[in-house]
């Protein structure tokens, strides 16, 4: 399986950005992982929410393409534990889902086109997280998710 993580600009924290690189080198040894940045809206005053979303959206489309295997983070998607995340991948991977795209949105969310064109919407919590955290949780808990799969320690 290749995992493709589609993060809206660039992490804005060194020091997330080196979390996050932990996560994506660890979980090398599981499956293939690649990252793809999206670029961002400018935020102004002229431009609303919905038109960041949109166009942020038109651009996660075009890199994931209209048929591809997505899973959307957003705060109204499905709640998984550990263990659901993983019996969820695990399954894709008995189905013979070779690429799976993991989006997460930018600041403001994402479009209602792309929450539909997901086949699944998940939320890492009913929390709301600033979008670099989000893709540090992410990368974890995948890790975690392939650890608890192949039954190694890191969960426990």
């Amino acid at each position: 399986m290749r995992i493709h993580l589609v993060f809206v600009g660039k992490t804005a924290f060194a020091d997330m950005e080196s979390a996050i690189d932990r996560y994506v080198k660890r979980l090398v040894h599981y499956c293939r992982v690649e990252i793809h940045y999206i670029k961002a809206e400018k935020i102004s005053a002229g431009v609303g929410d919905q038109v960041v979303r949109d166009r942020e959206s038109e651009r996660i489309l075009k890199v994931t393409g209209r048929d591809a295997h997505l899973i959307v983070l957003d705060q109204r998607g499905r709640e998984l534990d550990s263990k659901g995340l993983s019996k969820l991948l695990e399954g894709l991977t008995h189905a013979g889902v070779g690429e799976v795209w993991m989006v997460v949105g930018g600041p403001v969310g994402l479009s209602a086109k792309l929450l539909e064109s997901a086949r699944e919407v998940l939320s890492l919590s009913k929390m709301t997280f600033p979008h670099d955290l989000a893709r540090l949780m992410l990368a974890e808990q995948l890790y975690r998710a392939f650890t608890i799969i192949k039954g190694e320690p890191y969960n426990r």
